[in-house]
């Protein structure tokens, strides 16, 4: 049997999106959150007794590597030396492997992969064979097919792991960077294939295992829950893959409804409750969408009301591990779906359309190809489901407001 850990998407010295009302330990926590990720993946790497740790691509944020985070992962490699781990590297889009004279060496026990597809044999104490093929990044955008670079040795004895820091092409979150199918991947006839590149884990395939651990530390509020690492066990019948969370800083989206709420006492005991159940052991940056219908809504509506909310609310919260990043109110008159649904009315119609657009993804393709525009692509990020579904519900809620309070005849 040979163990090993996955990771990949590291960014060392990646910027973290905080706000400047944070306080002083949450900044210094949310600074440090990346490095310390890495090095629990270390720790866990050590205490599992693995063979050898892999990192998918994009150890460092910047082609111009920090010197910080460069003597930061030496550190960390050296503590896995220490242990007789060896660290297998590539480096992806953000990292390229680009001929510089390198400031700061790396202990023997880092192999990292060259701009071409190349392999090593890891052997284990115990005798057995892994053959682990990657290859590093010449350039930032790499947008070649990198499959048919991959060749598999013809020894049968051997674990066959294959690195690669890349987008499938039924992917969308990401730019497709070395893009690749997974059936193209499986007929390499590889054991596993450790990817990186897009920073949703995810399990592509389970036999073989092909998997996206994703980032190890969520920086913004579009990377969202637990952030960590694959702890991995092979043997010639069997493979299993565990995920293990190491982000000491999660971002969340926290919805509360106030449907037959009747005062802001009963939304901020609520929501107070939803917030403080979660766990203790991390830093957590919260998105907070108050959303359903109710006589709350002319209140919520109101910008000041919704900057008082925001105050109150950290104001109650334990201040060095929670942190209420953002508020958006999507909120709408009370009952007015029931009422107007089935009616023959503007209102009515409204209503209907935003349910219809709901299920029907043709309004997505055609905002997508806006998105996707060269001029407008590097402006904007990837729009999520909980986006789209934001996007509806705002519009229909600005559209009806609009309607009723242009009329009170519309209540009648």
């Amino acid at each position: 049997m040979i163990r090993f850990i996955h990771c990949a998407d590291l960014h060392l010295g990646r910027p973290f999106q905080m706000t400047k009302l944070m306080n002083q330990a949450m900044v210094n926590r949310a600074i440090r959150a990346t490095y310390e990720s890495f090095s629990a993946i270390v720790q866990e790497a050590i205490r599992k007794k693995v063979d050898f740790v892999l990192v998918s691509g994009d150890v460092y944020h910047e082609e111009d590597r920090s010197i910080h985070a460069q003597w930061f992962f030496k550190q960390q490699a050296e503590k896995l030396h220490q242990a007789n781990i060896t660290l297998y590297v590539i480096h992806g889009n953000h990292d390229p492997l680009i001929q510089k004279e390198q400031l700061i060496a790396m202990p023997e026990n880092v192999h990292i992969f060259p701009t071409h597809v190349s392999h090593t044999v890891h052997t284990t104490q115990s005798g057995e064979r892994a053959i682990i093929y990657g290859f590093s990044y010449p350039e930032r955008a790499f947008m070649n097919d990198p499959v048919p670079l991959f060749k598999k040795l013809k020894e049968d004895e051997a674990y066959h792991i294959g690195l690669l820091h890349g987008q499938e092409n039924g992917l969308v979150d990401h730019d497709p960077y070395a893009p690749f199918s997974t059936v193209d991947l499986k007929n390499v006839g590889f054991d596993y294939w450790a990817l990186g590149h897009v920073h949703k884990r995810q399990v592509i395939n389970s036999h073989p295992p092909v998997i996206y651990p994703g980032n190890i530390q969520g920086c913004h509020r579009k990377e969202q829950g637990e952030k960590g690492a694959y702890y991995v066990e092979m043997t010639k019948t069997t493979t299993t893959f565990t995920f293990f969370g190491t982000g000491p800083v999660q971002w969340q989206d926290i919805t509360v409804k106030v449907n037959d709420m009747k005062s802001i006492d009963e939304l901020m005991a609520y929501t107070l409750d939803t917030i403080t159940h979660l766990s203790s052991s991390h830093m957590y940056m919260i998105h907070l969408y108050i959303t359903g219908h109710g006589v709350l809504h002319e209140t919520l509506i109101k910008k000041k009301v919704q900057e008082d909310l925001m105050d109150m609310l950290q104001e109650e919260l334990e201040y060095d591990s929670i942190w209420v990043d953002k508020l958006t109110v999507n909120t709408a008159p009370e009952i007015i779906r029931e009422k107007w649904r089935h009616k023959d009315h503007i209102i009515g119609d409204v209503i209907r359309v935003r349910e219809d657009l709901s299920h029907n993804d043709s309004w997505k393709e055609s905002l997508s190809s806006l998105i996707n525009h060269r001029k407008i692509a590097p402006f904007v990020e990837q729009l999520t489901e909980e986006d789209e579904e934001e996007i509806l519900t705002k519009a229909e809620t600005m559209i009806v407001t609009a309607l009723l309070e242009e009329g009170k005849t519309y209540e009648d």
